[in-house]
């Protein structure tokens, strides 16, 4: 049988996309305003492909993928958390399940 495809990694003549560029796109669209046609022609990436990662990313119900990003400070070790747009500080002592409810909220709003 042939290769099965990756979901959100290839899509339409062939051509594939890595996952920085599906966020890239995804956050680029949700933050500028502009239009998924726009954004994808801008990127090189195909509109179908676009919206395909923009209907998936509005029907996930819990992040797919988070990005850490260490404090620049190295005198507390803290992290930021980036979900739909929105950056939270997470420091030493956190209330893990207020921060789960943070992005719950973060995660459903930005759906």
């Amino acid at each position: 049988m042939g290769t099965r495809r990756r979901r959100w990694q290839s899509v339409g003549m062939g051509r594939r996309y890595t996952a920085q560029q599906r966020e890239h796109l995804i956050e680029t669209v949700r933050t500028s305003g502009e239009s998924v046609k726009a954004v994808a022609e801008r990127m090189g990436v195909s509109v179908s492909a676009a919206y395909l990662w923009m209907k998936a990313a509005r029907t996930t119900k819990r992040p797919q993928f988070a990005r850490l990003v260490p404090e620049s400070r190295a005198v507390v070790a803290s992290l930021v958390l980036r979900v739909g747009g929105a950056a939270i500080r997470v420091d030493p002592g956190f209330d893990a399940e207020l921060l789960r409810a943070v992005v719950s909220a973060l995660s459903t709003r930005a759906a």
